[in-house]
Protein backbone atom coordinates (compact mmCIF):
# COMPACT_ATOMS: atom_id res chain seq x y z
CA UNK A 1 0.00 0.00 0.00
CA UNK A 2 1.10 3.72 -0.46
CA UNK A 3 0.72 6.39 1.84
CA UNK A 4 1.49 10.34 2.50
CA UNK A 5 1.95 11.94 5.54
CA UNK A 6 -0.31 14.99 6.49
CA UNK A 7 0.99 17.72 8.51
CA UNK A 8 -1.77 19.94 10.22
CA UNK A 9 -1.21 23.61 9.83
CA UNK A 10 -1.35 23.84 13.97
CA UNK A 11 0.67 21.62 13.99
CA UNK A 12 4.76 22.26 15.20
CA UNK A 13 5.58 20.04 12.32
CA UNK A 14 3.80 22.55 9.79
CA UNK A 15 6.14 24.50 7.89
CA UNK A 16 3.69 27.56 8.62
CA UNK A 17 3.06 27.00 11.90
CA UNK A 18 2.30 30.05 14.07
CA UNK A 19 3.53 29.39 17.59
CA UNK A 20 2.66 32.57 19.28
CA UNK A 21 -0.97 32.70 18.06
CA UNK A 22 -3.88 32.23 21.24
CA UNK A 23 -6.00 29.58 21.37
CA UNK A 24 -8.81 32.00 20.16
CA UNK A 25 -6.35 34.14 17.37
CA UNK A 26 -5.97 30.21 16.08
CA UNK A 27 -10.13 29.51 16.57
CA UNK A 28 -10.44 32.60 14.41
CA UNK A 29 -8.20 31.77 11.72
CA UNK A 30 -9.70 28.18 11.30
CA UNK A 31 -13.28 29.70 10.88
CA UNK A 32 -11.97 32.04 8.37
CA UNK A 33 -10.57 28.94 6.46
CA UNK A 34 -14.06 27.37 6.85
CA UNK A 35 -16.31 30.32 6.03
CA UNK A 36 -14.62 30.13 2.80
CA UNK A 37 -14.90 27.25 1.93
CA UNK A 38 -18.22 27.12 1.95
CA UNK A 39 -18.71 30.25 -0.32
CA UNK A 40 -16.38 28.30 -2.70
CA UNK A 41 -18.78 25.50 -2.44
CA UNK A 42 -21.59 27.50 -3.02
CA UNK A 43 -20.17 29.49 -6.17
CA UNK A 44 -19.26 26.38 -7.77
CA UNK A 45 -23.10 25.37 -7.29
CA UNK A 46 -24.20 28.28 -9.12
CA UNK A 47 -21.50 27.54 -11.63
CA UNK A 48 -21.10 24.37 -13.15
CA UNK A 49 -17.34 24.89 -13.06
CA UNK A 50 -15.45 21.77 -12.33
CA UNK A 51 -12.08 23.42 -12.29
CA UNK A 52 -12.95 26.08 -9.99
CA UNK A 53 -10.83 25.75 -6.52
CA UNK A 54 -10.99 26.94 -2.59
CA UNK A 55 -11.15 30.61 -2.13
CA UNK A 56 -7.46 31.86 -1.76
CA UNK A 57 -5.00 29.44 -2.35
CA UNK A 58 -3.79 29.72 1.76
CA UNK A 59 -7.51 28.42 2.67
CA UNK A 60 -6.27 24.96 4.09
CA UNK A 61 -6.11 22.79 6.89
CA UNK A 62 -3.63 19.77 5.80
CA UNK A 63 -0.52 19.57 3.78
CA UNK A 64 1.59 16.96 2.52
CA UNK A 65 5.04 16.20 1.18
CA UNK A 66 5.44 14.56 -1.99
CA UNK A 67 8.57 14.19 -4.32
CA UNK A 68 8.00 14.28 -7.93
CA UNK A 69 10.26 14.35 -11.19
CA UNK A 70 13.92 12.64 -12.02
CA UNK A 71 16.04 13.25 -10.14
CA UNK A 72 13.64 13.28 -7.48
CA UNK A 73 12.63 16.83 -5.45
CA UNK A 74 10.45 17.42 -2.44
CA UNK A 75 7.52 19.81 -2.37
CA UNK A 76 4.68 20.78 0.23
CA UNK A 77 1.41 20.71 -1.64
CA UNK A 78 -2.01 21.36 0.18
CA UNK A 79 -4.26 18.66 0.38
CA UNK A 80 -7.77 18.95 -0.77
CA UNK A 81 -10.80 16.64 -1.47
CA UNK A 82 -12.48 19.86 -3.25
CA UNK A 83 -10.01 20.33 -5.45
CA UNK A 84 -9.19 18.25 -8.64
CA UNK A 85 -6.22 18.95 -10.28
CA UNK A 86 -2.34 18.67 -8.50
CA UNK A 87 -0.50 21.82 -9.58
CA UNK A 88 3.13 22.69 -8.60
CA UNK A 89 4.87 26.13 -9.30
CA UNK A 90 7.34 25.57 -11.89
CA UNK A 91 10.33 27.20 -13.12
CA UNK A 92 11.07 28.93 -15.79
CA UNK A 93 7.54 31.05 -14.60
CA UNK A 94 6.97 34.44 -16.30
CA UNK A 95 4.64 35.38 -13.04
CA UNK A 96 5.57 33.41 -9.87
CA UNK A 97 4.47 33.50 -6.09
CA UNK A 98 6.86 33.54 -2.86
CA UNK A 99 8.01 30.45 -1.88
CA UNK A 100 10.88 29.10 0.17
CA UNK A 101 11.71 25.97 -1.91
CA UNK A 102 12.65 26.68 -5.40
CA UNK A 103 9.80 26.23 -7.98
CA UNK A 104 10.04 22.79 -9.76
CA UNK A 105 12.52 22.95 -12.50
CA UNK A 106 10.80 21.06 -15.58
CA UNK A 107 14.17 21.28 -17.90
CA UNK A 108 16.42 19.41 -15.00
CA UNK A 109 13.97 16.46 -14.98
CA UNK A 110 14.31 13.83 -17.38
CA UNK A 111 10.93 12.10 -16.64
CA UNK A 112 8.90 15.67 -17.73
CA UNK A 113 6.77 15.51 -20.52
CA UNK A 114 4.05 17.50 -22.01
CA UNK A 115 0.44 16.01 -22.42
CA UNK A 116 -1.51 17.42 -25.89
CA UNK A 117 -4.86 16.44 -26.88
CA UNK A 118 -4.42 12.81 -27.39
CA UNK A 119 -4.19 12.34 -24.16
CA UNK A 120 -7.58 10.98 -22.65
CA UNK A 121 -7.02 13.79 -19.36
CA UNK A 122 -7.13 16.27 -21.56
CA UNK A 123 -10.95 17.07 -21.66
CA UNK A 124 -12.23 20.34 -19.84
CA UNK A 125 -8.51 22.09 -20.68
CA UNK A 126 -7.46 24.26 -23.53
CA UNK A 127 -5.39 21.96 -25.59
CA UNK A 128 -3.46 22.64 -29.06
CA UNK A 129 -1.81 19.60 -31.40
CA UNK A 130 1.32 19.61 -28.62
CA UNK A 131 0.43 20.73 -25.83
CA UNK A 132 -2.69 22.01 -23.28
CA UNK A 133 -3.57 24.50 -20.80
CA UNK A 134 -5.18 24.78 -17.70
CA UNK A 135 -6.29 27.64 -15.24
CA UNK A 136 -7.54 26.81 -11.79
CA UNK A 137 -9.16 30.44 -10.44
CA UNK A 138 -9.95 30.61 -6.60
CA UNK A 139 -12.79 32.36 -5.69
CA UNK A 140 -10.55 35.57 -4.36
CA UNK A 141 -9.33 36.10 -7.71
CA UNK A 142 -6.17 34.41 -7.30
CA UNK A 143 -5.02 31.94 -9.80
CA UNK A 144 -2.92 29.66 -11.18
CA UNK A 145 -1.87 28.65 -14.84
CA UNK A 146 0.87 26.77 -17.72
CA UNK A 147 1.26 23.10 -18.81
CA UNK A 148 -0.79 20.44 -17.96
CA UNK A 149 2.19 17.90 -17.99
CA UNK A 150 2.99 14.30 -16.92
CA UNK A 151 5.55 13.63 -14.26
CA UNK A 152 6.74 10.99 -11.91
CA UNK A 153 5.46 11.20 -8.28
CA UNK A 154 6.91 9.40 -5.07
CA UNK A 155 4.98 7.89 -2.94
CA UNK A 156 5.71 6.33 0.54
CA UNK A 157 5.16 2.34 1.08
CA UNK A 158 4.10 0.15 4.03
CA UNK A 159 7.50 -1.37 3.99
CA UNK A 160 8.74 2.63 4.62
CA UNK A 161 10.77 2.67 1.52
CA UNK A 162 9.25 4.80 -1.78
CA UNK A 163 7.10 4.16 -4.87
CA UNK A 164 7.87 5.75 -7.90
CA UNK A 165 4.55 6.34 -10.04
CA UNK A 166 4.96 7.44 -13.42
CA UNK A 167 3.30 9.60 -15.98
CA UNK A 168 0.75 11.11 -13.37
CA UNK A 169 -0.69 14.19 -14.88
CA UNK A 170 -0.74 17.85 -13.25
CA UNK A 171 -0.31 21.26 -14.11
CA UNK A 172 3.10 23.10 -13.80
CA UNK A 173 2.26 26.60 -13.18
CA UNK A 174 4.07 29.08 -15.12
CA UNK A 175 1.92 32.29 -14.75
CA UNK A 176 0.44 32.13 -10.67
CA UNK A 177 -1.48 35.38 -9.78
CA UNK A 178 -1.33 33.21 -5.84
CA UNK A 179 -0.36 34.74 -2.79
CA UNK A 180 0.61 32.30 -0.23
CA UNK A 181 2.18 35.05 2.15
CA UNK A 182 5.67 36.05 2.67
CA UNK A 183 7.61 32.77 4.84
CA UNK A 184 6.00 30.54 2.34
CA UNK A 185 6.44 26.26 2.55
CA UNK A 186 3.69 25.88 -0.17
CA UNK A 187 4.31 24.77 -3.49
CA UNK A 188 0.94 24.18 -4.78
CA UNK A 189 -2.10 21.78 -4.24
CA UNK A 190 -2.80 18.10 -3.79
CA UNK A 191 -6.08 17.71 -5.65
CA UNK A 192 -8.33 14.34 -4.71
CA UNK A 193 -11.69 15.28 -5.63
CA UNK A 194 -13.90 13.13 -7.86
CA UNK A 195 -12.62 14.43 -11.42
CA UNK A 196 -10.65 12.27 -13.50
CA UNK A 197 -7.78 14.61 -13.63
CA UNK A 198 -7.32 13.87 -9.28
CA UNK A 199 -4.63 11.98 -8.34
CA UNK A 200 -7.01 9.88 -6.08
CA UNK A 201 -8.73 8.71 -10.10
CA UNK A 202 -5.82 8.76 -11.89
CA UNK A 203 -4.33 5.96 -9.46
CA UNK A 204 -7.44 4.06 -9.70
CA UNK A 205 -6.83 0.24 -10.03
CA UNK A 206 -3.39 0.29 -8.69
CA UNK A 207 -4.83 2.09 -5.45
CA UNK A 208 -8.09 0.13 -5.63
CA UNK A 209 -9.75 2.91 -5.86
CA UNK A 210 -9.69 3.83 -2.36
CA UNK A 211 -8.11 6.28 -0.15
CA UNK A 212 -8.44 6.86 3.55
CA UNK A 213 -7.43 9.05 6.30
CA UNK A 214 -7.76 9.09 10.26
CA UNK A 215 -7.23 12.40 11.42
CA UNK A 216 -5.26 13.41 14.93
CA UNK A 217 -6.22 15.83 17.46
CA UNK A 218 -4.17 18.88 17.05
CA UNK A 219 -5.18 21.30 19.50
CA UNK A 220 -3.02 20.54 21.96
CA UNK A 221 0.20 22.69 21.86
CA UNK A 222 2.89 19.64 21.76
CA UNK A 223 0.70 17.65 19.63
CA UNK A 224 2.79 16.59 16.90
CA UNK A 225 1.88 12.77 15.56
CA UNK A 226 1.27 13.13 11.89
CA UNK A 227 -2.05 11.48 10.54
CA UNK A 228 -1.31 9.53 6.95
CA UNK A 229 -3.17 9.22 3.75
CA UNK A 230 -3.34 5.81 2.96
CA UNK A 231 -4.41 4.28 -0.51
CA UNK A 232 -5.07 0.76 -1.75
CA UNK A 233 -4.54 -2.02 0.85
CA UNK A 234 -3.78 0.58 3.88
CA UNK A 235 -7.18 1.95 3.12
CA UNK A 236 -9.48 0.21 5.28
CA UNK A 237 -11.11 -0.18 8.79
CA UNK A 238 -9.68 -2.46 11.32
CA UNK A 239 -11.50 -5.84 12.08
CA UNK A 240 -13.96 -5.85 15.14
CA UNK A 241 -14.85 -1.81 14.77
CA UNK A 242 -18.40 -0.68 14.11
CA UNK A 243 -18.13 0.46 10.67
CA UNK A 244 -20.96 2.35 8.79
CA UNK A 245 -21.10 2.96 4.98
CA UNK A 246 -23.03 5.48 3.28
CA UNK A 247 -23.28 6.69 -0.92
CA UNK A 248 -21.90 9.53 -2.32
CA UNK A 249 -24.77 11.78 -3.33
CA UNK A 250 -24.68 12.89 -7.01
CA UNK A 251 -25.77 16.06 -8.35
CA UNK A 252 -25.09 17.48 -11.66
CA UNK A 253 -23.70 20.94 -10.53
CA UNK A 254 -20.55 19.89 -8.98
CA UNK A 255 -18.87 17.28 -8.36
CA UNK A 256 -17.81 17.44 -4.71
CA UNK A 257 -18.35 14.21 -2.16
CA UNK A 258 -21.75 14.93 -0.85
CA UNK A 259 -23.73 12.77 1.94
CA UNK A 260 -27.08 12.71 2.32
CA UNK A 261 -27.78 14.26 5.81
CA UNK A 262 -31.14 13.77 7.35
CA UNK A 263 -31.30 14.90 10.49
CA UNK A 264 -29.02 15.64 13.76
CA UNK A 265 -29.41 15.14 17.26
CA UNK A 266 -28.08 16.46 19.87
CA UNK A 267 -26.93 13.80 23.35
CA UNK A 268 -30.17 11.69 22.89
CA UNK A 269 -32.29 14.34 21.52
CA UNK A 270 -33.25 14.07 17.82
CA UNK A 271 -34.20 17.63 16.52
CA UNK A 272 -36.50 16.77 13.42
CA UNK A 273 -35.55 18.80 11.30
CA UNK A 274 -38.01 19.63 8.62
CA UNK A 275 -37.50 16.80 5.26
CA UNK A 276 -35.22 18.80 3.03
CA UNK A 277 -33.29 21.41 5.56
CA UNK A 278 -30.73 19.57 3.86
CA UNK A 279 -31.54 19.32 -0.02
CA UNK A 280 -28.09 20.65 -1.56
CA UNK A 281 -26.17 17.93 0.26
CA UNK A 282 -23.49 17.70 3.25
CA UNK A 283 -20.05 18.46 2.13
CA UNK A 284 -17.42 15.72 3.67
CA UNK A 285 -14.38 17.80 3.79
CA UNK A 286 -10.57 17.53 5.53
CA UNK A 287 -10.46 20.79 4.04
CA UNK A 288 -12.43 22.99 6.42
CA UNK A 289 -11.37 23.33 9.89
CA UNK A 290 -15.26 23.61 11.71
CA UNK A 291 -17.89 22.40 10.14
CA UNK A 292 -20.69 24.42 8.59
CA UNK A 293 -24.60 23.93 9.28
CA UNK A 294 -27.14 25.58 6.69
CA UNK A 295 -29.30 28.78 8.59
CA UNK A 296 -32.33 26.06 9.07
CA UNK A 297 -30.93 23.49 10.33
CA UNK A 298 -27.94 26.14 12.48
CA UNK A 299 -30.99 28.02 14.38
CA UNK A 300 -32.55 24.75 15.66
CA UNK A 301 -29.12 23.70 17.06
CA UNK A 302 -28.63 26.83 18.84
CA UNK A 303 -32.24 27.09 20.39
CA UNK A 304 -31.50 23.69 21.29
CA UNK A 305 -28.21 24.17 23.34
CA UNK A 306 -29.20 27.55 24.70
CA UNK A 307 -32.17 25.62 26.45
CA UNK A 308 -29.95 22.82 27.32
CA UNK A 309 -27.06 25.23 29.12
CA UNK A 310 -29.93 27.36 30.77
CA UNK A 311 -29.88 25.68 34.05
CA UNK A 312 -25.79 25.75 34.40
CA UNK A 313 -25.05 28.72 36.64
CA UNK A 314 -21.39 28.39 36.14
CA UNK A 315 -21.74 29.34 32.22
CA UNK A 316 -22.33 32.62 30.56
CA UNK A 317 -23.52 33.15 26.62
CA UNK A 318 -20.95 35.16 24.93
CA UNK A 319 -22.49 37.90 22.80
CA UNK A 320 -21.16 41.00 20.38
CA UNK A 321 -17.53 41.15 19.98
CA UNK A 322 -16.98 37.97 22.54
CA UNK A 323 -17.40 35.80 19.77
CA UNK A 324 -16.72 35.43 16.37
CA UNK A 325 -19.78 35.71 14.24
CA UNK A 326 -22.26 33.03 13.36
CA UNK A 327 -20.87 31.04 16.61
CA UNK A 328 -22.34 29.94 20.13
CA UNK A 329 -19.83 30.39 22.65
CA UNK A 330 -20.04 30.15 26.62
CA UNK A 331 -17.85 31.38 29.33
CA UNK A 332 -17.15 29.00 31.83
CA UNK A 333 -16.40 29.45 35.93
CA UNK A 334 -15.80 25.60 36.19
CA UNK A 335 -13.05 23.35 35.22
CA UNK A 336 -14.83 20.22 35.91
CA UNK A 337 -17.90 21.47 33.69
CA UNK A 338 -16.54 20.10 30.29
CA UNK A 339 -17.17 16.17 30.60
CA UNK A 340 -20.61 17.52 30.46
CA UNK A 341 -20.81 18.82 27.09
CA UNK A 342 -23.38 16.73 24.99
CA UNK A 343 -22.00 14.43 22.15
CA UNK A 344 -23.99 15.26 18.78
CA UNK A 345 -24.79 12.75 15.72
CA UNK A 346 -25.59 13.65 12.10
CA UNK A 347 -27.64 11.07 10.57
CA UNK A 348 -27.15 10.36 7.10
CA UNK A 349 -28.95 8.48 5.24
CA UNK A 350 -27.66 4.59 5.76
CA UNK A 351 -25.03 6.17 8.47
CA UNK A 352 -25.46 8.08 11.89
CA UNK A 353 -21.78 9.35 12.10
CA UNK A 354 -21.73 10.17 16.26
CA UNK A 355 -19.74 12.69 17.32
CA UNK A 356 -18.06 12.95 20.84
CA UNK A 357 -18.43 15.95 22.89
CA UNK A 358 -14.57 16.75 22.71
CA UNK A 359 -15.53 16.79 19.06
CA UNK A 360 -18.33 18.91 19.04
CA UNK A 361 -17.02 22.24 21.15
CA UNK A 362 -13.81 23.90 20.96
CA UNK A 363 -11.89 24.72 24.38
CA UNK A 364 -10.97 27.99 24.41
CA UNK A 365 -8.06 29.04 26.84
CA UNK A 366 -9.58 26.42 29.50
CA UNK A 367 -12.18 28.87 30.64
CA UNK A 368 -14.30 29.19 27.57
CA UNK A 369 -15.95 26.90 24.52
CA UNK A 370 -17.73 27.10 21.64
CA UNK A 371 -19.68 25.08 19.05
CA UNK A 372 -17.39 23.50 16.54
CA UNK A 373 -19.56 24.41 13.83
CA UNK A 374 -20.81 27.54 12.47
CA UNK A 375 -23.78 29.25 10.98
CA UNK A 376 -23.87 29.54 6.56
CA UNK A 377 -26.43 30.69 4.45
CA UNK A 378 -26.98 27.59 2.10
CA UNK A 379 -24.05 25.31 2.83
CA UNK A 380 -23.66 22.31 5.11
CA UNK A 381 -20.24 20.87 6.02
CA UNK A 382 -18.93 17.81 7.77
CA UNK A 383 -15.53 19.34 8.52
CA UNK A 384 -12.00 18.17 10.07
CA UNK A 385 -12.28 18.90 13.96
CA UNK A 386 -15.78 16.49 13.50
CA UNK A 387 -13.67 13.73 11.84
CA UNK A 388 -10.87 13.82 14.29
CA UNK A 389 -10.52 10.35 15.38
CA UNK A 390 -12.46 8.32 13.13
CA UNK A 391 -11.31 6.41 10.32
CA UNK A 392 -12.62 7.51 6.87
CA UNK A 393 -12.49 5.51 3.44
CA UNK A 394 -13.30 7.09 0.58
CA UNK A 395 -14.55 4.17 -2.49
CA UNK A 396 -14.64 5.76 -5.44
CA UNK A 397 -15.24 2.20 -7.51
CA UNK A 398 -18.60 1.85 -5.37
CA UNK A 399 -19.50 5.63 -4.73
CA UNK A 400 -19.68 4.93 -0.91
CA UNK A 401 -18.15 6.30 2.72
CA UNK A 402 -17.33 4.04 5.36
CA UNK A 403 -16.00 5.07 8.70
CA UNK A 404 -15.58 4.00 12.23
CA UNK A 405 -13.72 5.44 15.33
CA UNK A 406 -10.22 4.71 15.91
CA UNK A 407 -7.07 6.27 17.46
CA UNK A 408 -5.64 7.96 15.40
CA UNK A 409 -2.62 8.25 17.06
CA UNK A 410 -1.95 5.46 16.65
CA UNK A 411 -2.27 5.56 12.41
CA UNK A 412 1.27 6.74 12.71
CA UNK A 413 2.90 3.04 12.57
Amino acid sequence: GLRLKLTHRDSPNSPLYEPNLSDFERFNKNVEISQNRASYFHQTRLQNSSLRAPIKPHDYTYTVDIGLGTPVVTRTLIFDTGSHLTWTQCRPCIRCFKQEQPPFNMRNSSSFGVISRKNKLSKGFTCSATRCFYIVRYYSGQFSSGLVAAEDFMFETSAGDSQRVAGMVFGCGIINGADFGKKNAISGVFGMGKEPVSFARQLGARIKNRFSYCLTKTDSKNNTKASYLRFGDEAVIKNGTNAQTMRFLHTTKNNLYLLNLIDISIGSQRLGLKQGTFKEGCVIDSGSSVSLLNENAFIKVEKYLVAYFWSFKNLRKLVGKEVPKGFVCYANSRKDFFGKLPDMTYHFEGADFHVPWENVFVTIENDAFCLAAMRSKNTTILGAYQQRNVRVVYDLKDDKLSFAPEDCSRDAV
